[in-house]
């Protein structure tokens, strides 16, 4: 019985306490709604003629926003210009709508794009209390400027969105936007002065600086080349199966030119051979050659700077002079009588690949593969009674390489 008395008890308790918290809450609401206009009727008491509030005269719209339903009059006007895609704004403005800014008188308009010039310009003489400019033209980014009638006192807001402008992106615009317009309209010291917002709105609104186009540095030009080249070089070719091979100093001298990346030299040189010597039982013979030869080099670079690696071509003839001593074999038998020395001079064709390497502003190494052609049969015999024996045969293709330095 007692458990039962102190439930009853609680409750008229609290339900005294939801009655008060309600009176308390209409007269608040009446006193906002009756403020600015002194002698105004109580709420409850309508003048003779006059409109009860909340039943609109026919014809007539009605003024004010709704607060729980019941429409206020006097509420602060509030103007929102709306920038963005047409979806994006109605959703915008179904939000804003439904609950956040059910305490202003809202109007909304739709703008083409965002202009700074008209958040600046004053509105005291149209009715608006406080300004917003809700601009979503960025799917990633919504950006909110708010702005008092005289244009004295700004919010600048920017708010990161999802980029499909769900519900989440919705409510966290209306939240701002009512909170910026409360804060502005009660709080100026939050805000930001003219100047101040002049110049972050510009830094939002500038378009993105474009880093200038660093230009290519341009190519070094070219070392200039003397039209006189020298050079020095050491050369190894294929000489036959009996000797093997030749080799021996050179010297090179060049006479060159070009036009843009192309060069073409004219070459001439001389090599000397030691001598290689052949022996068998029945003779030997020593062999001494200089060999000279002329030909024409192309030479293109592969690598642009001042100095680029080139690769080129040679293609050219020449004369072998060779000087053969015959002299007794190795068995020295005495029916086989050395001839006398003799001279003979052999034509020559060769070509091959050529590179060239730079040291340093005036020095290279150059290196050269090649192969050269006897267009005649160079051989040597041994005389006997019954006729000629071929005792030694050139190659008449012979391989070889050089390696050299030029000035």
């Amino acid at each position: 019985m007692t458990t039962r008395r102190a439930i009853a008890q609680r409750g008229a308790f609290c339900l005294a306490v939801a009655a008060a918290a309600a009176l308390s809450s209409a007269s608040a609401l009446a006193r906002d709604g009756m403020a600015g206009a002194p002698g105004a009727p109580v709420s409850g008491a309508p003048v003779p003629g006059a409109p009860v509030s909340g039943a609109p005269v026919s014809g007539a719209p009605v003024s004010g926003a709704l607060v729980s339903g019941v429409p206020v009059s006097g509420a602060p006007v509030v103007e929102i210009a709306l920038t963005g895609a047409a979806d994006h704004l109605g959703a915008i403005r179904t939000a804003l709508e439904s609950q956040a800014l059910s305490a202003f008188a809202v109007r909304f308009r739709i703008a083409p794009r965002f202009d700074a010039a008209a958040l600046f310009a004053t509105r005291a003489s149209s009715g608006v209390t406080l300004s917003c400019w809700i601009d979503v033209s960025d799917p990633r980014r919504a950006a909110l400027y708010f702005t008092d009638p005289v244009a004295d006192r700004f919010l600048v807001r920017s708010i990161e969105l999802s980029g499909r402008f769900d519900e989440l992106d919705r409510e966290s615009v209306a939240q701002v936007v009512e909170l910026s317009l409360r804060s502005l309209r009660v709080d100026a010291r939050a805000s930001l002065d003219r100047e101040q917002a002049r110049a972050l709105i510009l830094r939002q609104t500038a378009p993105p600086e474009v880093p200038a186009e660093t230009p290519a540095p341009a190519a070094a030009p070219a070392a200039s080349r003397r039209a006189l080249e020298l050079g020095v070089f050491y050369g190894v070719t294929a000489h036959s199966a009996e000797v093997g091979l030749t080799h021996g100093p050179g010297v090179r001298v060049a006479l060159g030119g070009g036009w843009g990346r192309h060069r073409v030299a004219l070459d001439a040189r001389f090599q000397y051979q030691f001598e290689r010597r052949y022996e068998e039982p029945r003779i030997g013979l020593d062999l001494r050659t200089i060999a000279l030869r002329a030909d024409v080099c192309w030479l293109y670079p592969v690598a642009t700077g001042v100095m680029p690696i080139e690769l080129g071509v040679r293609l050219g003839a020449g004369v072998d002079h060779v000087d053969a001593a015959p002299r007794p074999g190795s068995a020295g038998a005495s029916g086989y009588v050395p001839a006398e020395a003799s001279a003979s001079n052999a034509l020559v064709l060769v070509a091959g690949p050529v590179a060239k390497l730079p040291l340093s502003r005036d020095i290279r190494v150059f290196t050269e593969l090649f192969v050269e052609l006897d267009p005649a049969r160079v051989r040597y015999d041994l005389s006997l009674a019954q006729g000629t024996e071929t005792v030694l045969a050139r190659y008449r293709l012979r391989p070889g390489v050089l390696l050299g330095v030029e000035l």
